[in-house]
């Protein structure tokens, strides 16, 4: 009798598990691969919670470590994250309600529904700030560095209206503007005659079940809140670090929100249950001066960043604020997407890599698996010796992975960051050696010798750079131009 009674058992455990997580109950052949993935969320360590949707239904949901060390309180699919910028597209999703409404338009003027905005921002857009073509200045680099208060939006609008001009003129370019989407947020509450979390909550989160998920105000309760932490190297300790001068600015990136609620706005979005599919695929388009294109490249829609790979359209964005980083992506195509919330500074690159690994797992082969993500776990695995040799075993069938040299490159990076060495050299000479045209290999190469004091070698290197980087890469190319000066003298 005691094998029909464990069976029962077994079965009340089961269906007693919140029906995100009922997967940790079954038999996932990826398992092995995610927990590499993750293996710096396990443990007593800060968290990470992802969620993998395909053709509305979910094939992965799964948290690791703690959302709150202190308290030894686990993540879970009900933890809520700050989100960081990742918070635009629902900012964004704000004004497009607005907008179906009928109390704003694309060609709205910012001067129009804020007056007292300096005259520099009359020809400035609703569409302008929604696709980062305002050329307004970043609040980031306009406050005083002595301030002990944190920044909110309003202070953001104080902040621009002390300035007398733009960054260029507006919709002549585009440039990530964080400062925007905090005017967006205003421009919200102006419109609407609601605070900026009030229109949130009644028109997104309660409409379409968000429950969960709220917009971060200074002295509320968060519910299932993951606090943020960062790493101190020198200690080998988790320190808290949640907030700080800017984190309390909503518009760019004050929502909190779980994997439970990103399943939720998932389905609003392939549903279009909040707006028609036309402005939904505006938001997922590039945008140009005249209007919106998708044409291949990389470019900003609403709230979203847009990029093309062999003909399929990526709709993704990352969030990056003191203790928490997060990472959402979305391909229409294919119906899946993807979540990654966590709190703490990880390199940003592992979690965008992280969620396009996850897309290729549970695509049935449709999707690329970035190459640089298999080459980190066969460095993990049996070191940096013979990438070349494990690289060539890879592409023998091109077709199963993305090979994207500035991601081998930021690979390199972050050996360099994480004082590996070896990892780093043994790479680098693999890209130069591999990609003799690309200037990304021997930049890393020339930090790596800069660094290690071989002038020598790092200035050999740095030309290298010069030669072969195109002249929009002016970043790199001034740098190797100062590096060259500083080390010959």
């Amino acid at each position: 009798m005691k094998y029909p009674y464990l069976t029962l058992i077994s079965l009340i455990i089961i269906c007693i598990i919140n029906p995100y997580e009922r997967l940790y109950a079954q038999k996932d052949n990826n398992q092995d691969f995610i927990n590499y993935l993750f293996k710096d969320y396990m443990g007593e360590k800060p968290s990470a919670s992802i969620i993998v949707i395909k053709d509305g239904k979910i094939k992965k949901s799964q948290s690791f470590g703690y959302a709150d060390l202190e308290n030894k309180i686990l993540a879970s699919s009900k933890t809520n994250y700050r989100l960081g910028s990742a918070t635009k597209q629902y900012t964004a999703m704000a004004i497009l309600i607005l907008i179906q409404k009928g109390k704003l338009d694309y060609e709205t003027k910012l001067t129009e529904v804020i007056p007292e905005f300096p005259d520099y921002g009359k020809d400035i857009t609703i569409k302008n700030l929604l696709s980062h073509r305002s050329g307004l200045k970043d609040y980031f680099k306009l406050y005083d560095k002595n301030r002990e208060e944190q920044l909110d939006d309003i202070d953001v609008l104080n902040l621009l209206k002390k300035q007398d001009k733009l960054l260029f003129p507006a919709n002549s370019t585009s440039r990530y503007s964080n400062s925007g989407y905090a005017i967006l947020s205003l421009i919200v509450e102006r419109i609407s005659k609601k605070s900026f979390e009030q229109f949130m909550n009644d028109e997104i989160f309660q409409k379409i079940g968000m429950t969960n998920s709220s917009i971060y105000q200074k002295d509320i309760e968060i519910k299932d809140r993951a606090y943020g932490y960062r790493y101190i190297a020198k200690d080998s300790v988790f320190k808290r670090k949640d907030q700080n001068i800017t984190s309390a600015v909503k518009g760019d990136g004050g929502v909190y929100s779980s994997i439970n609620d990103f399943y939720l706005w998932d389905r609003c979005l392939t549903n279009n249950s909040l707006i028609t599919p036309n402005l939904k695929n505006d938001a997922f388009s590039n945008w140009d001066e005249n209007w919106k294109n998708n044409e291949k490249g990389y470019s900003f829609g609403f709230g979203w960043l847009i990029s093309f790979k062999n003909g399929i359209k990526y709709v993704w964005h990352t969030g990056n604020t003191i203790g928490s980083r997060s990472s959402v992506l979305r391909i229409p195509s294919e119906n899946i997407a993807v979540a990654i919330y966590t709190n703490s500074q990880h390199n940003g690159r592992e979690l965008k890599q992280g969620a396009l690994a996850l897309a290729s797992l549970y695509s049935d082969n449709k999707l690329p698996m970035p190459i640089d993500v298999m080459i980190e776990k066969e460095i993990s695995i049996n070191g940096s010796e013979n990438i070349k040799e494990y690289y060539d075993k890879l592409v023998v069938d091109k077709s199963k992975y993305e090979i994207n040299k500035r991601n081998l490159s930021r690979l390199a990076y972050s050996y360099s960051r994480k004082k590996e060495g070896a990892n780093c050299l043994n790479l680098c000479k693999f890209l130069t050696l591999q990609f003799p045209n690309y200037y990304g290999g021997f930049f890393e190469l020339a930090e790596y010798y800069r660094i290690n004091k071989n002038n020598e070698k790092a200035i050999k290197n740095f030309k290298k750079v010069i030669e072969l980087a195109p002249n929009n890469k002016k970043g790199p190319i001034n740098h190797s131009k100062k590096m060259i000066q500083k080390l010959s003298e």
